[in-house]
C-alpha cells in the first residue's frame, strides 16, 4: 500500500481526466502512481510526456510494452 493516497481522477483538471481515461481504457483500471504523481501537477505532466515520448521511439508496441513493465513490476515485488 501506498503511504500517500492518490488523487481522485474526477477532482483533477479536464486534460489530466482524458489522461486518465486513456489509461484506464488501455489497462482497465487506474494506475496507483499515476494517482499519487496528479498530486504535483508538473511532475504528472512531465512523467506522462517523457512515458509518450519513449512510447513513441520504442519498436515494440505499446500496449505491450506496458503490460511487460507492469508484469515485471509485480514480479520484483513494487508496491504499486
Amino acid at each position: 500500500m501506498a503511504r500517500l493516497e492518490g488523487i481522485d481522477p474526477n477532482k483533477t483538471s479536464f486534460f489530466m481526466r482524458q489522461v486518465f481515461r486513456r489509461v484506464h481504457k488501455l489497462f482497465g483500471k487506474d494506475l496507483t502512481p499515476q494517482k499519487i504523481t496528479a498530486r504535483v501537477p508538473r511532475v504528472f505532466w512531465v512523467n506522462t510526456i517523457t512515458e509518450l515520448l519513449l512510447g513513441l521511439k520504442a519498436k515494440v508496441p505499446l500496449r505491450q510494452r506496458s503490460i511487460v513493465q507492469l508484469r515485471t513490476a509485480a514480479r520484483v515485488g513494487c508496491p504499486f
